[in-house]
């Protein structure tokens, strides 16, 4: 009775939010709502609610949020396909179209690595006791899982090398199934070429690139109409996700974890102040950034979705001037590489804790930078659907030849540091874009308001 009763209420907030969005509320203030709703109905059933009766209601509630995160993934991989296409297609800039993506990546996987240093010293100062934790068997199955899943290549590692050569794709129809733990990034390598052949061909066929360039117009609008509609029941899954990853949490485990969880966020605002730093030496001042930044920082903290929020992104961009043949490639870019809170500061704290366990001071030169260095460079080909941080945790601890296990004690807490690191992912796709232009000679600075004329001059 009591399993039936909260589920009815769960329906309840849903045609709540559904009167709300006929009554025009903005979409952001529904999802922020969605949000607070749900971590306060999933802290009352914390409390009622026994371990078994936690499960059921999870599984049957847990649809709607499960079914819109495997929307969005079902729609990361054509939406990052069509957008470093359209990167060539849109160009507005005068300047290499190598040069300018080659800018891009240079931007984020070296911020990258100043974010694994950023990480690697809060993780250090923080103190926090990697040995103080007990690893529990299904904590260090999870994290030998993940582990074999994407480290090693069938019973063997693979070397740095063969890891390099694991990125290109040798099947890109594949690749857009996803179902590589590279496939991202050999979308976007794919794309590329495409991108390239279409700049060959512009001059000598022009009808021909003219042809492929409106086709491929109408499939970014259609792909977008799609993701537009995705996004629409954002407030419904975020009401849902936020309950269930609330109901399911031990509450003391939580406060225990509650240092790894502050020192996640304090690195998050270095991060994020070092890139909105760049941002203002490339002409866009901080105020009016988060001016027109702010709604979708929100969303991207809500969903915890980096190619979700990619839409949303770029209409941003465009509204601080940023040409949309920039902004696609860097904002497609910054869903499969270099993301500075999931393959950044995060990998950086956890090995600084995890080093400490091994008698390594984790701010010792040779270590430090080699770590910086790793992280960088394994910073490709992380997915933006959420729980990248993870996955680029487990490949750089493992890089550096340390241990994986006291990984799978912070996949609990992993959603709500995880919705921290999408808002560092997003804000370092801008930060590209911002560099990309002023590499370029884009003038980002907010025009001047005309003089207005004199009284004298009106009369005239």
């Amino acid at each position: 009775m009591l399993l039936a009763g909260t589920l009815i209420v769960v329906f309840l907030v849903i045609y709540g939010l559904l009167y709300l969005k006929k009554k025009k509320v903005p979409f952001s203030k529904r999802v922020v709502l969605a949000l607070v709703v749900g971590i306060i109905y999933g802290l009352v059933l914390n409390r009622f609610f026994t371990s078994a009766q936690s499960m059921l209601f999870s599984d049957w509630v847990g649809i709607i949020g499960g079914v819109y995160v495997k929307l969005l993934q079902m729609i990361a991989t054509p939406l990052v396909l069509v957008c470093v296409i359209l990167a060539f297609t849109k160009i507005e800039v005068k300047t290499n179209v190598v040069k300018l993506g080659g800018v891009i990546i240079a931007t984020l996987v070296s911020f990258a690595g100043v974010a694994g240093m950023v990480g690697l010293a809060t993780g250090h100062f923080s103190g926090i006791n990697g040995k103080g934790f007990t690893i529990s068997k299904s904590a260090l199955h999870a994290a030998n899982e993940l582990k074999a899943n994407y480290v090693a290549g069938g019973e063997h590692t693979l070397t740095l090398p063969q890891k390099i050569l694991a990125i290109f794709p040798s099947n890109p129809f594949f690749d857009l199934t996803g179902q590589r733990p590279s496939a991202t990034l050999g979308v976007v390598i794919f794309a590329l070429f495409l991108g390239i052949a279409y700049l060959k061909i512009k001059d000598r066929k022009p009808q021909e690139a003219r042809f492929f360039k409106e086709w491929m117009d109408s499939v970014y609008e259609i792909v977008m109409s799609v993701v537009r509609l995705f996004l629409s029941f954002a407030p419904y899954a975020v009401f849902t996700i936020m309950t269930t990853t609330v109901v399911n949490n031990d509450l003391s485990a939580v406060l225990k974890l509650a240092q790894f969880f502050i020192a996640c966020y304090m690195a998050m605002a270095i991060v994020f102040a070092l890139q909105i730093t760049v941002i203002a030496l490339c002409g866009i001042s901080p105020a009016r950034y988060i001016k027109h930044a702010f709604s979708v920082l929100s969303f991207a903290f809500i969903t915890a979705s980096s190619a979700g929020s990619m839409p949303l992104n770029l209409d941003m961009q465009e509204k601080l001037r940023i040409p949309r043949g920039i902004s696609s490639l860097s904002a497609s870019f910054a869903t499969s590489m270099g993301m500075c809170g999931c393959s950044g500061l995060y990998p950086g704290i956890i090995i600084a804790i995890v080093a400490t366990t091994q008698g390594i001071n984790p701010l010792s030169p040779q270590f430090f930078f080699y770590a910086a260095f790793v992280i960088a460079m394994t910073s490709f080909g992380i997915a933006g659907t959420g729980g990248g941080g993870t996955v680029a945790t487990i490949i750089a601890l493992s890089t550096l030849g340390l241990p994986v296990g006291l990984v799978g004690i912070f996949i609990a807490i992993e959603p709500l540091v995880d919705m921290g690191r999408t808002v560092v992912n997003l804000n370092g796709g801008v930060m590209a874009s911002a560099v990309a232009c002023k590499v370029s000679g884009v003038d980002l600075r907010e025009p001047r308001p005309l003089p207005q004329p004199t009284s004298v001059e009106r009369r005239a």
